[in-house]
């Protein structure tokens, strides 16, 4: 197990500070995000998992004691929701939301029962109330992809773990055709896309690969703002996390640089890089040529490896 500290309180409240000289109101966002991420990882690095909602209600009290941060009450648990009530809290009593607890929880929970869990602050002491109250509830988003039909013959395709590839065509199907057969031969998978998924997943047979829709519809739950892009790595850096040698498409990279700017989606692809590296995975880029400056073009070829289609494919 690899060693891992406690947050102080004191610690916390001046990453906040900090956070929201740099970021102003979206700072909270920020830190349920990183919440979300250290309780997943506390999970991880224990190594612990419940079978079942009775075996979860002993484990989260548990563990949650170790953190400092305030003793909980579990109110309610049941398949649609879980109902946790905090008497303390060291952010609240400083006039702020719960954003770390409600991302950390959430994160611990999703962790525990293997489905993705959000956490929403119904009542909270920094406006009043007598105590914190979260409820949680399963959102569509799988932590452990769903296990996917493998096929018999040999993969078409010959790609290496722990690397990145730049597709670079103006056919956006062959990164598809290259994402279809490697996980009709046993690989987790995740795309991000800029089409519409539905159309997407009957297009190309994507089956149960988890997709995310780079899209600003706030009511569909997998759409994703594609100017967030510490919310799109965060999920694509758990997914690599949980999938064990997964690989994941990312289609939609010249959208985002229209949304956002090359430099902020290079240090992305450049984070996703390491992960990829890490976890064994596979990352797919593919880029029309002619949507780009030949500068950055360059710059995404010297981080990734530019694909050549002939090469990989099978005899």
């Amino acid at each position: 197990m690899k060693p891992f500290y406690v947050l102080p309180g004191s610690s916390l409240l001046d990453l906040r500070e900090e956070l929201e000289l740099i970021e102003g109101d979206f700072a909270g966002e920020t830190l349920e995000r990183f919440g979300f991420r250290a309780g997943m990882g506390l999970v991880r690095e224990l190594e612990v998992e419940a079978k079942d909602f009775e075996e979860f209600s002993e484990i989260l009290p548990q563990l949650w004691s170790e953190t400092g941060l305030s003793r909980m009450v579990m109110e309610e648990i049941t398949e649609r929701e879980i109902v946790i009530t905090f008497e303390e809290s060291i952010e609240a009593s400083h006039g702020r939301k719960c954003d770390f607890t409600r991302g950390y929880l959430a994160g611990i929970v999703s962790a525990l029962l293997k489905t993705r869990y959000q956490a929403n602050e119904k009542e909270c002491i920094s406006t009043g109330s007598p105590c914190c109250v979260h409820v949680l509830i399963p959102v569509e988003e799988m932590i452990t992809p769903q296990e996917v039909k493998i096929s018999g013959a040999p993969a078409e395709y010959n790609l290496e773990e722990g690397y990145s590839y730049l597709i670079e065509s103006e056919d956006p199907s062959i990164a598809f055709e290259i994402f279809v057969d490697q996980i009709a031969h046993g690989k987790p998978g995740m795309c991000v896309v800029r089409e519409y998924p539905e159309k997407l997943r009957t297009r190309y047979n994507l089956g149960n690969s988890i997709i995310l829709w780079l899209s600003y519809e706030r009511d569909i739950k997998y759409a994703r703002e594609p100017t967030n892009i510490p919310l799109i790595y965060s999920e694509i850096k758990n997914f690599f996390d949980s999938a064990k040698r997964g690989i994941v498409l990312i289609s939609g990279l010249e959208y985002m640089i229209s949304q956002s700017n090359f430099v902020k989606v290079l240090k992305f692809v450049q984070l996703l890089n390491e992960n990829v590296a890490v976890t064994n995975s596979i990352l797919l880029l593919p880029v029309s040529p002619q949507t780009l400056t030949s500068r950055d073009l360059k710059l995404l070829e010297r981080e990734l490896r530019v694909l050549n289609i002939d090469q990989c494919r099978r005899s």
